[in-house]
């Protein structure tokens, strides 16, 4: 017991030691390997948009349809991008009702895979695929702002979130704190108002026109609200209120009206997903390397003390003869 006791203090302080240092470890090593984009990614997204108003490019007629939307995001394995880089291609189908096709497109996106900001580098292929059937081509397109993705640990502020259909990074505004299904997310607004994006040859037919075809300006306008869970920056929901219509001589006819979300369904499991992922980080983050450092502290802090105590009880302690160890 008696050598036990005096081993204490240094086990104590050993402990502390260590316990200090892998608080280091666990915040700025074990953390930041974990908080970025997995190298491999593979995931499909399922929303819908009921009731959408759409144009059949075929009849140029419009239609209402319940649509089903499918995108899924996968990386490529074929890309070499330099460290801290992800890419990944987007193939979107939407289909009616029916099952058949309303519209598919693909793109290629590379991006920080911890900012999610979008980067361009060597090795990094970003595109639009355009065109239909065997006409498809591969469109170079320059991203900035925010992609796929908002970063690891998103903050309370406003950030540029890149749009494709007007080909630029307008601002996503931080509306406050909310809940899904007891997960806390932040809520981000994006405004985009109604502008002329593309100039689209249609038959005048589509506005009374006699002309066999005319150039009609396509208008674009939308408010896109992110529900993002903000330790993994991934979104739990998005909501797109989308309005898209040709415009000619003052008339217009819709191409897109509608509200495209993520299914119900969808929302469940991005709340069963992204909450364990959430804790996994957040402790990572900062509970398990504070918890380390104090019970680290209060170790060393203990081995000394005790460590001192010892020290003084050995100076104080009789010999065995009943005599003082050290002569006054």
């Amino acid at each position: 017991m008696h050598r036990l006791s005096r081993s204490a203090p240094h086990v104590l302080v050993g402990l502390g030691v260590f316990l200090i240092v892998a608080a280091g470890l666990v915040r700025f090593y074990a953390y930041p390997a974990l908080a970025k984009v997995p190298s491999s990614y593979d995931t499909t997204t399922e929303l819908d948009a009921q009731g959408a108003q759409v144009l059949n490019f075929k009849t140029f007629q419009p239609e209402t349809h319940d649509l089903a939307i499918e995108a899924r995001t996968l990386s490529d394995p074929s890309a070499t991008p330099p460290d801290g880089v992800a890419i990944w291609q987007t193939s979107t189908t939407v289909r009616r009702e029916d099952d058949s096709v309303f519209q598919q497109t693909r793109d290629m996106t590379p991006f920080d895979d911890v900012t999610g900001e979008a980067v361009s580098c060597d090795g990094c292929p970003s595109w639009v695929a355009e065109g239909d059937g065997d006409n498809v081509k591969e469109v170079p397109v320059e991203r900035d702002g925010l992609t796929l993705k908002f970063p690891f640990d998103t903050q309370k502020k406003d950030y540029q979130v890149w749009d494709d259909t007007v080909g630029k990074a307008t601002t996503a505004t931080y509306e406050g704190t909310d809940e899904i299904q007891g997960l806390t997310v932040y809520k981000f607004v994006q405004e985009i108002p109604e502008s002329v994006v593309e100039t689209r040859e249609v038959p005048g037919s589509m506005f009374g026109s006699d002309k066999a075809s005319v150039d009609a300006e396509m208008v674009y306008g939308m408010t896109r609200t992110f529900y993002i869970e903000p330790v993994t920056g991934s979104p739990v929901n998005r909501v797109e209120v989308r309005t898209q219509e040709l415009s000619y001589d003052g008339q217009s006819v819709p191409v897109f009206d509608g509200t495209v979300q993520y299914t119900d369904d969808q929302v469940s499991t991005e709340v069963d997903d992204l909450s364990s992922k959430a804790m996994v980080l957040g402790s990572l983050r900062m509970m398990v390397p504070l918890a380390f450092l104090l019970i680290g502290l209060l170790a060393v802090a203990a081995g000394l003390l005790l460590n001192r105590r010892a020290t003084r009880d050995d100076v104080d302690a009789p010999s065995r003869d009943g005599k003082p160890l050290v002569n006054a």
